[in-house]
């Protein structure tokens, strides 16, 4: 039995999650709610729960905050949040499960068993760490968190230079010569990054534009900064595009 513990400002929010997990996830048992920060805060430091409901704000007060003055020890967050796009974007970046207001019985179903499979890996404090910068406001060069079998890593997005789709696998080839493999995949990404410099160009691949060096019409391939060549497949609209963003 996993212990979970809900965090949320507003009390019909938090009998609904409850009402939810209960019909739901039986092998779930809510053992504390709170409506306020400072409740919350000795709440889960005193019951240790194994999941963690946390509305985005509460009180005036942002949830990642107040997670990250909590020794969660492998404990997992599930972020509840109404925030806009934008933040979802930085949710799914930093790989924090997260569930949209108000919440739907399958979603719930998913984060649960992502977080209760996982919930002996510690990474939730990278995982943090990264949504911190990806939601700090103004913040350029924007952070993803990627996992393979040798661990998490948190990297800059403007140092991938291409994205590989091997199977059901993507290959992340690095400026500095480094190649990551994730079990997800190609598409996964490309929502994603699609908003960072990164665009589909061919089936099996997504480039960097910012990385690109030459496109080489006559041959079909795009030439990247480290000199390798990638094969091109879009349409001629689609290449002006690139070579516009390029340009500007």
């Amino acid at each position: 039995m996993y212990k979970a513990y809900i965090v949320d400002d507003e009390q019909y929010v938090i009998q609904d999650l409850k009402g939810l997990l209960e019909m739901n996830c039986p092998e779930v048992e809510v053992i504390g709610t709170s409506n306020t920060s400072q409740e919350a805060l000795l709440g889960i430091k005193s019951l240790q729960p194994h999941l963690i409901f946390m509305d985005i704000n509460i009180d005036e007060v942002s949830g990642l905050d107040l997670v990250r003055q909590l020794d969660l020890g492998n404990a997992r967050v599930i972020f509840v949040t109404a925030h806009d796009q934008y933040a979802i974007e930085a949710f799914k970046l930093s790989a924090v499960d997260y569930l949209l207001k108000p919440v739907d019985a399958d979603e719930l179903i998913e984060a649960v068993h992502r977080a209760t499979a996982d919930i002996e890996k510690d990474q939730i404090h990278s995982q943090l760490t990264a949504l911190a910068h990806n939601l700090m406001p103004g913040s350029q060069k924007k952070k993803i968190v990627l996992s393979d079998m040798e661990g998490l890593h948190i990297i800059d997005i403007p140092d991938i230079l291409w994205c590989h789709a091997n199977g059901s696998y993507t290959e992340f080839h690095m400026q500095n010569g480094e190649t990551l493999t994730v079990s997800k995949h190609l598409k996964t990404y490309e929502s994603m990054l699609v908003d960072h410099g990164l665009m589909r160009v061919h089936r099996s691949y997504i480039v960097n534009i910012y990385n690109i060096s030459k496109i080489e019409r006559s041959k079909g391939e795009i030439r990247m900064k480290n000199d390798e060549t990638l094969p091109i497949s879009i349409a001629p609209d689609l290449l002006k595009s690139i070579l516009g963003k390029l340009q500007s």
